[in-house]
């Protein structure tokens, strides 16, 4: 949110299926304490956290998951998979044990994959960040002379959230990861998706060689 002279963070976790749904999000408020009228204007059925950053932490990936677990209904007996990065907010005991005990596995992406296998990342963010500036241009169309604040957040995303986690968006996104895909196809990466960076895989030069040569004769 950057309405204001400094930009203010507020996180938004959400989920997304294979067959196209979602459920609605959970908001990080950089707030000490939550306070349930924080997301009265949000998307029906949100639930919310602070922490004074207003950055994911392990304690707040707690609540999302509990979250996740209501709605979606898993148990031991009918488990779900639950595909996400390696955050380290994602690695609490807590969690993890939590998630065992109430039929979530969890799978975490390879490091440096995310742009590539993680389904929000590659077909839902980029139209949420279209449709969020628009819901925001209108705010500031509608409140001339007024500061956005943290607490008129849940109601952009209450506007951008559905246009963007569309069932088209979402299925796209596991297809194009071939996370879901049918009918499977395992070369939907190419050997070119696995190839170094540039900027790291090039020849030696004379100045890199004469600094190791260095390195090796001082120790």
């Amino acid at each position: 949110m950057t309405s204001a002279e400094r930009g203010t963070l507020v996180t938004l976790a959400t989920a997304v299926s294979a067959s196209g749904n979602t459920i609605p999000p959970y908001f990080i408020f950089p707030r000490v304490h939550f306070k349930d009228h924080f997301i009265t204007a949000g998307p029906l059925g949100s639930k919310g956290g602070a922490n004074p950053s207003g950055w994911m932490t392990d304690t707040n990936f707690r609540e999302f998951v509990s979250h996740f677990v209501s709605l979606t209904r898993c148990t031991a007996d009918h488990p779900v998979l639950l595909l996400l990065d390696n955050h380290e907010s994602h690695v609490c005991i807590d969690t993890i044990d939590f998630c065992k005990d109430n039929g979530v596995v969890l799978q975490s992406f390879p490091p440096h994959c995310s742009h590539k296998l993680q389904q929000l990342d590659r077909s839902v963010f980029g139209p949420l960040k279209k449709y969020i500036n628009s819901a925001c241009d209108g705010w500031m169309k509608t409140h001339p002379g007024s500061t956005m604040t943290i607490y008129d957040i849940p109601a952009i995303v209450k506007t951008a959230l559905p246009l963007a986690t569309t069932p088209v968006n979402i299925m796209k996104g596991f297809a194009v990861s071939g996370i879901h895909v049918c009918p499977f196809n395992r070369n939907i990466f190419t050997d070119l998706d696995f190839s170094p960076c540039y900027v790291t895989d090039r020849p030696r030069s004379l100045s890199e060689d004469n600094a190791v040569g260095l390195e090796m004769e001082i120790d």
